[in-house]
């Protein structure tokens, strides 16, 4: 994309989260970081099991705002408890409390046509991760972790050219490959 006028994708594309522990907090950071233009990804939603706190939006603002490793986060965060969300760089965040992804309709938070990221790990395979497409409003499923069974687990810049618009769910594969495999690629390649 370096000195590229091209959009990256063809039009805007809500983002929800399903799962919000430290990969989904990171990956919200970035989301959050890229949105500015407006003709990206954008997060749209977080989808977590309720707390037993009474204040559980502070406490999960919270954790978005420090990072013991990447540091604070570069902007400003605004919980907003009557719409329960989190307003990030002028963006709204809506948080969504949900025990399972089939018990949920986007459409009533005005989302469509969105991309959920399943970043929990409790489902691996086809079947568990389908469970996100029978909720309104959602069209594909990303896995944080390395998929199961024939789901294809994609490492950018090294197969992402075998995912297809008919693919519905995939797996961004794991750490390692995500880290071992470029180089080596690019090793092999030279």
């Amino acid at each position: 994309l370096i000195g590229s006028n091209a959009k990256p994708i063809d039009r805007p594309r809500a983002v929800v989260l399903y799962g919000f522990g430290r990969i989904g907090r990171l990956m919200a950071r970035s989301l959050i970081e890229k949105s500015d233009g407006g003709d990206t990804l954008r997060l749209r939603a977080i989808v977590v099991r309720k707390g037993s706190a009474e204040n559980d939006l502070v406490k999960r603002a919270s954790l978005l705002r420090r990072d013991s490793v990447h540091g604070p986060f570069n902007g400003t965060i605004r919980v907003d408890e009557e719409r329960q969300s989190f307003v990030a760089n002028g963006n709204e965040i809506r948080v969504i409390y949900a025990d399972a992804p089939d018990q949920i309709d986007y459409t009533e938070y005005g989302i469509t046509d969105a991309i959920i990221i399943d970043n929990t790990g409790m489902w691996r395979d086809t079947e568990g991760l389908s469970k996100h497409l029978q909720s309104k409003g959602a069209a594909k499923v990303i896995l944080t972790a390395p998929g199961k069974g024939d789901m294809k687990n994609i490492v950018h810049g090294i197969n992402s050219d075998e995912i297809t618009d008919e693919d519905t769910i995939i797996s961004a594969a794991s750490c390692t490959p995500n880290a071992i495999a470029p180089p080596l690629k690019a090793m092999n390649d030279e």
